[in-house]
């Protein structure tokens, strides 16, 4: 069976045709790069992405945190990540870039960290 995928890895965004048969590619085709043959076998075998959002916070100068997962998630599980993250409020006074905002999201080996350091004597203009 033959898979259609416009690869992500470099700003051609090829067009690849993957030929997959019982989960073990078979060829790829339209890849211009190394690159292109790496991200075909990653989605065929492991399909994730690196999950960015804003999370909710109790901060009034800050009422929206920016989050992303530490690495991939499935991408099947993408959205129900986010029911989660939707449903969930920051309340700590002081978050750092790099903290874990929510721990092993869905049961996944994946924490969902913060991106920015906000808080308490933080300066939040730019």
């Amino acid at each position: 069976m033959n898979r259609e995928i416009i690869c992500i890895m470099c700003p051609l965004g090829c067009r690849m045709v993957i030929g997959v048969e019982e989960a073990a590619i078979l060829h790829v085709k339209g890849n211009k790069c190394k690159e292109g043959l790496e991200y075909a076998q990653q989605e065929t075998s492991f399909p994730g992405r690196v999950l960015t959002t804003t999370i909710k916070t109790t901060i009034p100068e800050v009422p929206l945190l920016p989050v992303r997962s530490e690495k991939p998630i499935p991408k099947d599980q993408l959205e129900n990540c986010m029911e989660v993250i939707a449903r969930h409020m920051v309340t700590k006074p002081i978050i750092k870039a790099g903290d874990i905002v929510i721990s092993r999201i869905l049961g996944l080996d994946a924490h969902i960290i913060s991106c920015a350091t906000i808080g308490e004597g933080v300066s939040h203009e730019g």
